[in-house]
């Protein structure tokens, strides 16, 4: 169940941001084309990106995450032992929970303290920019968790071969 729910919520986070990354250039694209052929540019296009470069970056990192496309290092690739891998991403996805409960947790802080707020030149109530945080981490902490259980799985049948 878990795995279906990490799949379901990387595969919406996945379409989402790709629709933001359109959105994103198609903004940008207006902007250009306002400032330089019309000479007369929107005012609230460089927010509306920022905003949205915001929610793909949080949203992106756990549908990229859930596809083990993050930029990783594999100091440890060379070890062919199947139980030193599996405890050593339980390890890193352990890492990786502790750090999105952080982000969860200040992000909520953040957002609840700080949501009414509105953009400067949008007038936009800045809780839809900050929430991008704690949706973003629980996310990933599901993502993160779905991985520690498969890793686990993969542990004990490498113990039941052993």
């Amino acid at each position: 169940m878990l795995a279906r729910i990490a799949q379901a919520a990387a595969a919406v986070a996945d379409w989402i941001v790709g629709w933001l990354l359109l959105a994103s250039v198609l903004v940008n694209v207006a902007q250009v084309f306002t400032r330089y052929v019309m000479n007369d540019p929107f005012f609230w296009t460089e927010e509306a990106i920022r905003y949205i470069t915001v929610w793909f970056t949080f949203l992106g990192a756990a549908a990229v995450s859930h596809a083990d496309e993050h930029m990783d290092m594999n100091m440890f690739s060379e070890i062919k032992s199947r139980t030193f891998q599996a405890l050593h991403k339980v390890l890193l996805q352990g890492l990786t929970i502790a750090l999105a409960a952080v982000v969860l947790w200040q992000g909520a802080r953040y957002t609840i303290l700080n949501g009414r707020q509105t953009a400067p030149t949008t007038g936009l109530l800045m809780l839809y920019a900050y929430s991008a945080m704690p949706i973003g981490a629980a996310l990933i902490i599901i993502v993160a968790f779905n991985k520690i259980a498969g890793a686990c799985r993969a542990l004990i049948g490498a113990r039941d071969r052993t």
